[in-house]
């Protein structure tokens, strides 16, 4: 409950700093996205979180508006066992919005959603209630551990790298995150994945990804030491 609670706060803390830091990036790229590729200027989706439950999900658009037509055909295309990850030479993306990836700039309009709890800073990332009822297909057993734990704008499988694991190794990675959570030191794990995070928005180098088996080994540390 302590790490839980601290966990909380270092959210809200974090949340109104990034606000006030990002104020003018967020009006500079809103003016950009108008000029460019008019609106919407934001993405925005219903997502499942913890609990079961739906909350709206906000980022730049960095897509063209059409983006979910059959003309694409995204979900045929990279649909993996209920995940959805589209590579950023994709032709749906825009010149901006490939920017806009790229700086994980994309990302920063959730810093509201952190800031009202509906969202973390770490944790699985939500996904559409789609990916969701695929993955009820495809792993029925255990497909829910990975909500066991609030929802977050970075986890332990974007540090590790979507494309490099499989469907089966992304989601136990995530159950044992929610494990980690509910059971162990998430200050710990969170630690971990919010340096590897930055380490990552640097070097923006293969060099910079976490192994699945080092990912692993620190989450079931943070089982084991309490």
């Amino acid at each position: 409950m302590f790490y839980k609670l601290i966990k909380r706060i270092e959210d809200i803390l974090f949340a109104v700093t990034l606000i006030i830091i990002f104020l003018p990036i967020i009006v500079f790229t809103i003016i950009i996205l108008i000029i460019f590729q008019g609106f919407p200027v934001f993405y925005i989706s219903k997502r499942v979180v913890h609990g079961n439950k739906l909350i709206r999900v906000i980022k730049f658009r960095s897509m063209v508006k059409d983006a979910k037509s059959e003309k694409y055909n995204l979900e045929k295309k990279y649909m993996l066992n209920g995940y959805l990850d589209i590579p950023l030479d994709s032709e749906v993306y825009t010149v901006i919005g490939r920017i806009l990836e790229k700086t994980q700039i994309v990302e920063i309009p959730q810093i509201i959603s952190v800031l009202v709890g509906k969202l973390s800073f770490i944790g699985n990332r939500p996904l559409p209630l789609k990916n969701v009822e695929i993955l009820k297909k495809e792993f029925p057993k255990n497909w829910y551990k990975r909500f066991d734990s609030p929802a977050g704008m970075t986890g332990i499988t974007q540090i590790v790298g979507k494309f490099r694991l499989s469907a089966e190794q992304r989601l136990e990675l995530e159950a044992l995150y929610s494990q980690v959570y509910n059971k162990g030191n998430v200050l710990k794990a969170d630690t971990y994945i919010f340096f590897s995070t930055i380490i990552l928005l640097i070097l923006r180098d293969s060099v910079a990804y976490r192994s699945y088996d080092n990912a692993k080994a620190i989450l079931i540390s943070c089982l084991n030491k309490k």
